[in-house]
């Protein structure tokens, strides 16, 4: 299957588990030195779900794009599991806990991705502030 890059708003994303403060901040001087947006976020096509690419998130809200290249997935064509003895995960539990504002700890959900999942794009980041999507 070939995957296309789409735009969506930063404020449509959902994260599914907490994130590192630390590694936020040295992602966005990183993204910031290059000037461009290079790596896409995995994210789940019915509720917006970041799969994966949290840090970028936030790394986005942080610098003001309206919007975030992204691939998208179905919890159908993608393997789950936690990387915590404590936690159970799978996409039932992953999207009932997004609904009820409890969503997992910092490295506890992860994902493996279908064969072509390493994309990359190359976006300015005055692109993604002034891009407007219609859905």
């Amino acid at each position: 299957m070939v995957r296309q890059i789409r735009l969506i708003k930063t404020t449509d994303l959902k994260h599914i588990e907490d994130y590192g403060k630390k590694r936020v901040i040295w992602l966005r001087d990183k993204i910031i030195e290059e000037g461009v947006w290079k790596v896409p976020l995995k994210v789940e096509k019915e509720l917006n779900l970041v799969m994966d690419g949290q840090h970028r998130m936030e790394v986005a809200k942080e610098l003001g794009l309206s919007v975030v290249p992204c691939l998208i997935y179905s919890y159908e064509e993608v393997e789950v599991w936690s990387l915590r003895k404590n936690y159970e995960v799978n996409a039932d539990l992953i999207v009932e806990r997004v609904i009820s504002n409890n969503i997992y700890p910092y490295k506890t959900a992860k994902h493996a991705f279908p064969e072509g999942s390493d994309l990359e794009c190359e976006f300015t980041l005055d692109e993604l502030r002034n891009i407007e999507v219609i859905k």
